[in-house]
């Protein structure tokens, strides 16, 4: 299956021309910068982990030989040969990763429900998400948001990247009244990536797509009173922010 140029994009490859190569990212650029602030919270998280499941380090050994050994050559060689120290310091390692990828697949779902809000449809919530749709829900409440662009595309063809928003809104709400570039967050808040973020994706052309999803000419963005920064709290309540 040939996928169209709108069909990468969806999956985060952006292209500035037509079946052109892809260029990155905007997270995937400051991606590249450091983050000493990650470094720490994995290795904290690691070191927790080691010192909380000690006395279960036998089962864990064990179980985690058997994911091993159907992975990767490197790690069926650990499954296989490996001391149980090394296993075990594994996937203490591992802890980090395995974290941010549900965290990344639960921001995923509560994207998902916020676009079916804004486009008036019915929505299908997770037990476990539910604290970040009542954040959702708060937000809709005090900010009363108008939605003119919903998952926005952009693209820069001078510096050559790409990226992804969630709109252009107009609001109304505490110290927040005019159109405004929107990011919803679920996760930690780091002011200086969502800064970059928001800047990066202001200097963007809105790309533009034929109905067989190939690109066509870009358009400028609507005009902007600035950006906002939605934070979705696990605790049910919503801050807006200026990035």
């Amino acid at each position: 299956m040939t996928l169209s140029d709108f069909d990468h994009a969806l999956r985060h490859k952006y292209r500035i021309e037509p079946n052109g190569s892809f260029v990155p990212g905007v997270t995937t650029i400051i991606g590249i910068l450091d983050k000493p602030a990650l470094k720490w919270s994995a290795s904290g998280i690691a070191a927790e982990t080691a010192v909380n499941e000690s006395r279960r380090k036998r089962t864990i050994v064990a179980r985690h030989r058997k994911r091993l050994s159907v992975l990767g050559k490197k790690e069926r060689e650990l499954s296989y040969n490996g001391s149980d120290h090394d296993v075990y310091v594994h996937f203490c390692r591992g802890k980090f990763d395995r974290q941010w990828r549900a965290k990344a697949a639960r921001g995923t779902r509560v994207h998902e429900v916020a676009e079916q809000w804004s486009a008036g449809e019915a929505i299908d919530v997770r037990l476990e998400d539910s604290k970040y749709v009542d954040a959702l829900e708060q937000f809709h409440k005090e900010y009363h948001p108008k939605f003119r662009l919903v998952e926005c595309i952009v693209t820069n063809p001078q510096y050559r990247y790409g990226g992804r928003f969630d709109g252009v809104v107009e609001l109304d709400g505490p110290g927040t009244y005019g159109t405004y570039m929107i990011d919803y967050k679920t996760g930690g808040k780091y002011p200086y990536d969502v800064a970059l973020q928001a800047e990066g994706y202001m200097n963007c052309e809105l790309a533009t797509f034929l109905i067989d999803g190939s690109l066509d000419a870009p358009c400028s963005l609507p005009e902007l009173d600035g950006a906002r920064t939605i934070y979705l709290g696990e605790d049910g309540n919503v801050t807006v922010s200026d990035p």
